[in-house]
C-alpha cells in the first residue's frame, strides 16, 4: 500500500513504493575471487595431467575422460555466471542511467521553477517561456528534429530568460526607454544564464543555444556577434519564437501588437535579423496552428 507522508507546504500526498530493483546488490552471483579459484582449479587439472604424461608416462592415474568432463563442466559454469554476471551489470547501467536523467530533469525543474515564479510577478511576461518552447518545439517537430535535439530544445527554450533574474526589475519594467548603461545590462542576459548552468555540464548544448538566442543574422546581434550560418539553428528557431511572442504579447509600455504588423515585421526583419528560410517556415506553421496567436 502507499504510505502517506505529511508535507508542511502542499499537505498530504501519496508516495508510492520504491519500485524493486532489477538486481540484488546484497547476493551477487558470482564474486572475482571466486571466478579466480575456478580458472585456477582448470589450470590445476590441466597442469596435473600434463605432469603425468612426463613423469609417469605408463601410468594412467586419472582418466583423460574425467579430466575433460571436469575441465569443461568448470569451463561452462564459469560461462554462465559470466553472461549472468553481465546481464546483472546491464541492468545496473540501466537503473543508474535512469537515475541520472531523473536527477537532470529535476534540477531543470527546478530552475525553470524559479523562472516561473519571475514571470508570475510579472503579468506583462506570464507564460513567455512557455510559448517559446511551445513554439521552438513545433517547428523542431517540422523541421525533422531528433529526439535528443527536441529535447536540448526544449530545454534551452524554457530557459532562454534565465539570466534576466539578476537583471534589476525596475529596468526589466520600465515604462520609458532604456539609458545605455540599463540597456548593456539586459544584453547580458545571455551570458548570465550560461553563467548560472555552468555547473550543469550535461547542458552543454543548451548553454550554446542560449547564449546565442539574440545574434542576428546580418552579426548585429549579441552577444558575440555571429552572423548567418555561424549562429546555432536551435538558436535562430528560438530568437522566432521570442520574437513573435514579444510582439503578441502586453508590455508595460505598449499594447500587443496587431496580427498584420506582426505579420509585416517578421517579414521586414527576414534575413537581418530572423533566419529569411525559417521564418518562412515559421509563417507556414502560425498558419496552420492559429493557436498561436492566443494572447494572455
Amino acid at each position: 500500500m502507499s504510505k502517506q507522508v505529511k508535507n508542511s507546504h502542499h499537505g498530504s500526498r501519496l508516495v508510492p513504493k520504491a519500485r524493486p530493483s532489477s538486481y540484488n546488490l546484497h547476493n551477487p552471483y558470482l564474486s572475482a575471487n571466486f571466478k579466480i579459484w575456478i580458472v585456477g582449479c582448470i589450470f590445476l587439472l590441466v597442469f596435473i595431467r600434463l605432469s603425468s604424461l612426463i613423469f609417469f608416462p605408463d601410468a594412467n592415474i586419472i582418466s583423460d575422460k574425467i579430466i575433460l568432463g571436469i575441465v569443461l563442466a568448470l569451463i561452462g559454469y564459469l560461462w554462465g555466471q559470466e553472461v549472468r554476471d553481465r546481464h546483472r551489470l546491464e541492468l545496473m547501467n540501466a537503473d543508474l542511467i535512469r537515475a541520472q536523467k531523473k536527477l537532470e530533469n529535476a534540477e531543470i525543474d527546478t530552475i525553470s521553477s524559479l523562472i516561473l515564479m519571475e514571470e508570475a510577478k510579472d503579468p506583462y511576461v506570464h507564460g513567455h517561456s512557455s510559448r517559446v518552447m511551445k513554439i521552438s518545439l513545433a517547428m523542431a517537430d517540422m523541421l525533422g528534429f531528433h529526439t535528443e535535439t527536441k529535447e536540448s530544445i526544449r530545454r534551452a527554450s524554457i530557459l532562454h530568460d534565465l539570466g534576466k533574474i539578476i537583471v534589476k526589475e525596475e529596468i526589466l519594467h520600465k515604462p520609458a526607454k532604456l539609458t545605455d548603461e540599463e540597456w548593456t545590462m539586459v544584453r547580458k542576459h545571455p551570458q548570465m544564464a550560461v553563467d548560472i548552468l555552468e555547473p550543469l555540464r550535461f547542458l552543454h548544448l543548451e548553454k550554446r543555444i542560449i547564449l546565442h538566442h539574440h545574434e542576428r543574422i546580418d552579426g548585429k546581434g549579441y552577444p558575440s556577434g555571429l552572423e548567418g550560418d555561424d549562429i546555432p539553428l536551435e538558436s535562430r528557431i528560438i530568437a522566432i519564437a521570442d520574437t513573435f511572442d514579444a510582439m503578441n504579447s502586453a508590455r508595460i509600455y505598449r499594447d500587443p501588437c496587431p496580427k498584420d504588423y506582426i505579420l509585416e515585421e517578421l517579414n521586414r526583419v527576414a534575413g537581418t535579423q530572423l533566419d529569411a528560410e525559417l521564418v518562412k517556415k515559421f509563417l507556414d506553421l502560425l498558419e496552420k496552428n492559429p493557436d498561436f496567436w492566443k494572447r494572455e
